[in-house]
Protein backbone atom coordinates (compact mmCIF):
# COMPACT_ATOMS: atom_id res chain seq x y z
CA UNK A 1 0.00 0.00 0.00
CA UNK A 2 1.35 3.43 -0.98
CA UNK A 3 1.90 5.88 1.84
CA UNK A 4 1.32 9.59 1.25
CA UNK A 5 3.10 10.76 4.37
CA UNK A 6 5.98 13.20 3.96
CA UNK A 7 8.19 11.12 6.23
CA UNK A 8 8.28 8.29 3.69
CA UNK A 9 9.63 10.55 0.93
CA UNK A 10 13.30 11.14 0.39
CA UNK A 11 14.93 14.42 1.33
CA UNK A 12 15.50 15.11 -2.37
CA UNK A 13 11.80 15.01 -3.14
CA UNK A 14 11.06 17.33 -0.22
CA UNK A 15 13.72 19.72 -1.48
CA UNK A 16 12.42 19.49 -5.03
CA UNK A 17 8.79 20.13 -4.07
CA UNK A 18 9.50 22.97 -1.64
CA UNK A 19 7.42 26.04 -2.46
CA UNK A 20 9.12 28.67 -4.56
CA UNK A 21 8.62 31.41 -1.95
CA UNK A 22 10.88 29.52 0.47
CA UNK A 23 13.81 29.94 -1.93
CA UNK A 24 13.41 33.72 -2.32
CA UNK A 25 15.93 36.03 -0.63
CA UNK A 26 14.79 37.69 2.61
CA UNK A 27 13.28 41.18 2.56
CA UNK A 28 15.04 44.14 4.13
CA UNK A 29 12.70 47.11 4.60
CA UNK A 30 10.40 45.65 1.96
CA UNK A 31 13.27 45.21 -0.55
CA UNK A 32 14.84 41.83 -1.38
CA UNK A 33 18.23 41.27 0.18
CA UNK A 34 20.63 41.31 -2.74
CA UNK A 35 23.63 39.02 -2.51
CA UNK A 36 26.80 38.48 -4.51
CA UNK A 37 27.87 35.00 -5.50
CA UNK A 38 30.12 34.77 -2.43
CA UNK A 39 27.19 35.58 -0.11
CA UNK A 40 28.19 39.17 0.65
CA UNK A 41 25.55 41.85 0.28
CA UNK A 42 25.43 43.90 -2.89
CA UNK A 43 26.12 47.58 -2.51
CA UNK A 44 23.68 50.33 -3.38
CA UNK A 45 23.30 50.81 -7.12
CA UNK A 46 24.48 47.26 -7.74
CA UNK A 47 22.30 44.21 -8.23
CA UNK A 48 23.31 40.59 -8.22
CA UNK A 49 20.61 38.01 -8.69
CA UNK A 50 21.84 34.70 -7.35
CA UNK A 51 19.73 31.59 -7.03
CA UNK A 52 19.74 30.74 -3.31
CA UNK A 53 20.61 27.09 -3.96
CA UNK A 54 23.73 27.96 -5.96
CA UNK A 55 25.34 30.92 -4.25
CA UNK A 56 28.82 29.99 -5.51
CA UNK A 57 28.11 31.03 -9.12
CA UNK A 58 25.98 34.11 -9.88
CA UNK A 59 23.47 33.45 -12.61
CA UNK A 60 22.79 37.07 -13.53
CA UNK A 61 24.62 40.24 -12.60
CA UNK A 62 23.29 43.69 -13.46
CA UNK A 63 25.57 46.63 -12.69
CA UNK A 64 24.41 50.20 -12.13
CA UNK A 65 20.93 49.17 -11.13
CA UNK A 66 18.75 52.13 -10.27
CA UNK A 67 15.11 51.90 -9.38
CA UNK A 68 13.08 54.64 -11.00
CA UNK A 69 9.84 55.86 -9.55
CA UNK A 70 6.68 54.19 -10.80
CA UNK A 71 6.01 55.15 -14.41
CA UNK A 72 2.98 57.30 -15.11
CA UNK A 73 0.50 56.04 -17.68
CA UNK A 74 -0.31 59.11 -19.74
CA UNK A 75 -2.83 57.15 -21.82
CA UNK A 76 -5.40 57.36 -19.01
CA UNK A 77 -5.09 61.14 -18.87
CA UNK A 78 -5.36 61.39 -22.65
CA UNK A 79 -8.48 59.20 -22.61
CA UNK A 80 -10.16 61.39 -19.99
CA UNK A 81 -9.28 64.49 -22.00
CA UNK A 82 -10.72 62.98 -25.18
CA UNK A 83 -13.91 61.89 -23.41
CA UNK A 84 -14.43 65.43 -22.15
CA UNK A 85 -13.71 67.18 -25.45
CA UNK A 86 -13.83 65.37 -28.79
CA UNK A 87 -16.05 62.46 -27.69
CA UNK A 88 -18.47 64.43 -25.49
CA UNK A 89 -21.36 64.10 -28.00
CA UNK A 90 -20.93 60.33 -28.15
CA UNK A 91 -20.93 60.13 -24.34
CA UNK A 92 -24.18 62.16 -24.29
CA UNK A 93 -25.71 59.79 -26.86
CA UNK A 94 -24.67 56.80 -24.74
CA UNK A 95 -26.17 58.32 -21.56
CA UNK A 96 -29.39 59.12 -23.46
CA UNK A 97 -29.54 55.51 -24.63
CA UNK A 98 -29.10 54.29 -21.04
CA UNK A 99 -32.04 56.47 -19.97
CA UNK A 100 -34.19 55.20 -22.86
CA UNK A 101 -33.65 51.53 -22.13
CA UNK A 102 -34.68 51.89 -18.49
CA UNK A 103 -38.30 51.96 -19.65
CA UNK A 104 -37.95 48.98 -22.02
CA UNK A 105 -39.01 45.52 -20.92
CA UNK A 106 -35.90 43.57 -19.75
CA UNK A 107 -37.15 40.49 -21.63
CA UNK A 108 -36.40 42.32 -24.89
CA UNK A 109 -32.74 42.56 -23.78
CA UNK A 110 -32.20 46.25 -24.49
CA UNK A 111 -28.64 47.41 -24.95
CA UNK A 112 -26.48 50.38 -25.94
CA UNK A 113 -23.64 48.43 -27.53
CA UNK A 114 -23.49 50.62 -30.64
CA UNK A 115 -23.13 53.83 -28.64
CA UNK A 116 -20.59 52.22 -26.32
CA UNK A 117 -18.40 51.05 -29.19
CA UNK A 118 -18.74 54.48 -30.83
CA UNK A 119 -17.21 55.98 -27.66
CA UNK A 120 -14.38 53.42 -27.61
CA UNK A 121 -13.60 54.07 -31.28
CA UNK A 122 -13.70 57.85 -30.81
CA UNK A 123 -11.32 57.67 -27.83
CA UNK A 124 -8.90 55.41 -29.72
CA UNK A 125 -8.86 57.73 -32.74
CA UNK A 126 -8.35 60.75 -30.48
CA UNK A 127 -5.63 59.24 -28.25
CA UNK A 128 -3.48 57.47 -30.85
CA UNK A 129 -1.85 60.49 -32.53
CA UNK A 130 -1.10 62.03 -29.13
CA UNK A 131 0.20 58.86 -27.49
CA UNK A 132 2.55 57.38 -30.12
CA UNK A 133 5.01 60.31 -30.23
CA UNK A 134 5.54 59.99 -26.45
CA UNK A 135 6.48 56.29 -26.60
CA UNK A 136 10.09 55.28 -26.97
Amino acid sequence: MYSHSLSSRSSFSLFFFAPYWQSLPPLTNGVPSLLHGDGSRAGQGELSLVHPRSRSQPQCIVDSFTMASDPVDIKLDLEKECLATECAKKVQAYNACLERIKSVDPMKEPHCYNQYFDIIHCVDVCVDPKLWPTLK
